[in-house]
């Protein structure tokens, strides 16, 4: 076996269970989970701040704190809270932006201000809104199960796909967006999605074509939106979006196959339940 394609993998594992043991004590109270869900959507923009400024889109450094706030909000006050709280959170970063400019009396054109605004908005709505999707589904009826089977799908989605992927994949699946996506990585991720379906279909008592409905559509959500970073990270021209986990990059490279599966997720909890 190739040791360059081994050498990761023992820190990738460790930090791995780490962060399932963390998200599984979570789980023992709904705030709990809420408050691992704020920190990361923080922590996560953060990291996406700071690549966006290095490509010169100005997001203020108050973001990873407004992410926070709309998680929270929506934890205490449901959907009215989330929406207000996103709203409430993106004209702060505009009003924050606009002083800063305006104090410091930074010379800057109309287009690189939109760009500006346009990237805080961004932001907002790209983790700490698709994350407060998760607090959603953990206050509602079987949400903690919920919760759980999706974390577990999208896991055995990443994992089969990269360990198949990285070992025996030789067919590539979108080189000009990901070059490391393979075919075979991608078949070993849809076993991985339907399994993890019909665990989470175990774990909220519900029929079978829940489970493979789930896992189809955690599947597609998935693999778009790591697609979706890839394209990102080519944009602003950078390997990984953070570099704080070893073997796994940084948060964002951690969430970004979760965060369009957690409104998917959502979505079919309120069809089903």
């Amino acid at each position: 076996m190739d040791e360059s394609k081994t050498r990761t993998l023992g820190p990738r594992i460790a930090v791995g269970l780490g962060l399932g043991g963390v998200f599984l004590l979570s789980l023992l109270h709904p705030l709990g989970f809420t408050t691992l869900a704020a920190v990361v959507a923080a922590l996560a923009v953060r990291e996406l701040r700071v690549v966006l400024r290095a490509a010169g889109w100005h997001v203020p450094t108050a973001a990873p704190v407004a992410a926070t706030v709309v998680v929270f909000a929506t934890y205490f006050y449901g959907p009215v809270g989330q929406w207000f709280s996103l709203i409430g959170s993106v004209a702060a970063l505009l009003v924050w932006r606009v002083t800063h400019i305006a104090i410091s009396k930074t010379k800057t054109t109309a287009k690189q201000l939109l760009r500006d605004l346009g990237a805080s908005g961004f932001a907002q709505v790209y983790v700490p809104l698709l994350i407060s999707f998760a607090v959603l589904i953990v206050r509602g009826e079987h949400g903690t199960a919920l919760v759980l089977g999706l974390v577990v799908t999208v896991v055995m989605i990443d994992t089969f796909g990269y360990l198949v992927g990285r070992f025996f994949g030789k067919t590539q699946l979108i080189p000009r967006i990901s070059p490391k996506k393979t075919w075979e990585g991608f078949l070993a991720s849809a076993v991985g999605a339907l399994l993890g379906g019909l665990f989470t279909s175990y774990l909220v008592s519900a029929e079978l074509w829940f489970g493979l409905v789930f896992g189809v559509a955690v599947l597609i959500s998935s693999v778009l939106g790591d697609l979706s970073e890839s394209l990102i990270k080519r944009d602003m021209k950078v390997k990984d979006m953070g570099d704080v986990l070893p073997g796994h990059g940084g948060f964002m490279d951690r969430i970004d196959s979760l965060l369009p599966s957690v409104f998917v997720a959502y979505l079919l909890a309120q069809v089903a339940f």
